[in-house]
């Protein structure tokens, strides 16, 4: 959804539960799941952001157990692509 021709911009803080962080199996999954939506997502740590949709950039956040990452949608689909990262990180912590 657009308001005044600007594109909704979506953001929402998450906590990584999976004791061994987002590594490259969960990163992967990620990435596939991200690439569905138009928005571009953005994923940050401290000072760093990577694109969510780059495997390699969101490797090299290092995003640990119990780290906090804020995540950010931007486009015309940002609203679902938030809703449905929610929902991807409770299955991360589902698989414990």
């Amino acid at each position: 959804m657009e308001v005044s021709g600007k594109p909704s911009v979506q953001i929402i803080e998450v906590t990584m539960h999976w004791s061994l962080g987002f590594h490259l199996r969960p990163v992967a999954r990620f990435v596939k799941y991200a690439r569905q939506f138009r928005s571009t997502i953005r994923i940050k740590k401290g000072k760093i952001t990577a694109d969510g949709k780059n495997i390699m950039g969101l490797l090299l956040l290092a995003v640990a157990w119990k780290s906090k990452i804020h995540i950010e949608a931007e486009g015309d689909d940002a609203e679902q692509a938030i809703e449905g990262i929610k929902a991807f990180f409770s299955t991360l912590e589902k698989d414990k």
